[in-house]
């Protein structure tokens, strides 16, 4: 098993030239160096915290929402360092097939992975929209009207021991969602300038 950059792009003949030609890859990059940042960040702000917490509780007082907010922090992370290997194509694949097959083969291959890939990305952005609901908020006019009517009560259920609302968190769904299919688009782009190169 290897990741699915070296197996399918590589054996496509993607090389850099190509993606560096696109202005998507670049975007992509760039993006993606941006998530890997954020992800530091809050990685580094949970273990300070958990740190902080474990002083804390060997002094005898102990922080009760820092095991809440490490929760938070480690799910957000988790989301936006996903969302980076998707532009990097660092995710976990089994290549047997993709070994198996030439350059426009394995070309071909990347482009269905990716295909599908998008499929799943695109139902996930579809979801997240149907759950924030975004235009029944803006016509309810508040968070309680829009509970009222719709009995959906993403805007007001809070967090246990944090004081805020757990919405606030879970903004990183739609952000993952939409920045994970931004990156697939762009290898996308990729797959069918190498299926183009491979067939002249």
């Amino acid at each position: 098993m290897e990741n699915k950059h070296d197996s399918l792009a590589e054996g496509a003949g993607i090389g850099g030239l190509c993606a560096d030609r696109s202005l998507l890859r670049r975007l992509s990059t760039a993006l993606a160096k941006a998530e890997l940042f954020a992800a530091g960040l809050l990685t580094f702000a949970l273990f300070a915290l958990l740190l902080t917490n474990v002083v804390s509780r060997f002094l005898g007082a102990p922080l009760l929402w820092a095991d809440e907010l490490a929760v938070f922090l480690m799910v957000m992370a988790a989301f936006l360092a996903a969302s980076a290997a998707v532009s990097a194509r660092q995710h976990i694949a089994v290549t047997l097939l993709a070994d198996k097959l030439g350059p426009q083969g394995s070309a071909i291959l990347a482009l269905i992975v990716d295909l599908v890939l998008l499929a799943f990305l695109l139902l996930l952005v579809w979801m997240v929209w149907i759950w924030f609901d975004p235009l029944t908020l803006l016509a309810a006019g508040s968070a309680e009207a829009f509970s009222a009517t719709s009995f959906n009560f993403i805007y007001q259920e809070p967090t246990v021991t944090l004081g805020i609302r757990k919405v606030w968190f879970w903004l990183i769904m739609p952000v993952f969602a939409l920045c994970a299919t931004f990156h697939c688009l762009s290898w996308i782009d990729v797959d069918l300038r190498s299926l183009k190169r491979n067939a002249t």
